[in-house]
């Protein structure tokens, strides 16, 4: 995922995603025993669950296995009490922001710390 992102956003090559906060729950998606997949939701802060990380390998693009991941992440968030999930992309990404919004996920204003990014794009799905 970071060599990806890396190459993408013409990041310098040893970036690194910050660490993601205590009580982060990571769901893994596999095929015949590799790992093809992966998500992680933040815990609920105001009302919302954090997904992040998400990130399906190339073999398994078209496999529904993203969609897949999603459902599985918003049921972890519903089930810690969060009344819908936020996640943030990059314009950069479209096959992402297809995901999302096939998915019932809708725009809204860019978030604290994106605000001020102009290759971010934000979403939200749920009851807020």
């Amino acid at each position: 995922m970071t060599a990806e992102l890396v190459a993408v956003y013409e990041l310098p090559p040893d970036a690194r995603p910050s660490p993601l906060p205590p009580g982060t729950h990571y769901l893994l998606g596999t095929g015949d025993g590799v790992a093809l997949g992966c998500c992680a939701v933040q815990p609920e802060v105001e009302g919302w669950c954090l997904l992040n990380r998400m990130y399906v390998a190339p073999p398994a693009r078209g496999s529904g296995l993203a969609a897949a991941l999603v459902a599985a992440a918003e049921d972890v968030a519903l089930r810690s009490g969060a009344a819908g999930m936020r996640l943030e992309t990059g314009l950069r990404q479209p096959a992402a922001m297809r995901l999302y919004e096939r998915g019932g996920y809708r725009r809204v204003a860019a978030f604290p710390p994106h605000e001020n990014d102009p290759e971010s794009v934000c979403y939200q799905s749920g009851q807020k």
